[in-house]
């Protein structure tokens, strides 16, 4: 029976070690969330250039036109693509926000990993502290318990006959 039971320290460190390989698969997982993250902004800001690119050669050509004939259709056109200009940088500030706050994730995310990490540390330290402790405290604590043990059953003792006969008493003056 005592063989199939497992000592404290051995439970101590397989719960480590489980708490490890769970904070590794999290920090996978949430790496490659941030990774995906980046990568998501960078291809809304890629879009958003081009965009702009596009927009702004439109625009080029609408003035080239408006230069040539300035009527109030071709007016309303410029007025249109310096508004998907303006559209089009706000996109691409956007996509630049979303990437810095995919960066600051990544950066608390690695100070989660580092922060796991001397948790384990010290739960392992923990460990085997416990482990020194135990080996050196068994002795001391056998002749500890074995003198308490023996005060406190001399006052039990006398506590249950003082209790004993109070119920006695007490029981006499209700019968009459």
């Amino acid at each position: 029976m005592t063989n199939k039971k497992m000592d404290p320290v051995a439970l101590i460190r397989r719960e480590i070690e489980l708490l490890e390989s769970k904070v590794e698969q999290l920090r996978d997982r949430l790496m490659t969330d941030a990774h995906r993250a980046i990568d998501k902004a960078k291809a809304q800001a890629e879009k958003a250039r081009e965009k702009l690119k596009a927009e702004q050669t439109k625009l080029g050509e609408l003035q080239k036109k408006a230069k040539a004939k300035m009527d109030s259709r071709i007016q309303k056109q410029v007025d249109r693509a310096h508004s998907a200009v303006d559209g089009a940088r706000e996109l691409e500030l956007d996509a630049k926000a979303v990437m810095i706050m995919a960066k600051n994730q990544l950066a608390e995310l690695k100070g989660d990993y580092q922060r796991a990490k001397a948790l384990a540390k010290a739960a392992q330290d923990a460990a085997k502290n416990f482990d020194s402790k135990t080996k050196a405290a068994p002795k001391k604590v056998t002749t500890k318990k074995a003198a308490v043990k023996k005060v406190p059953a001399k006052k039990a003792v006398a506590k249950k006959t003082a209790v004993k006969k109070a119920p006695a008493k007490k029981a006499a003056p209700k019968s009459t």
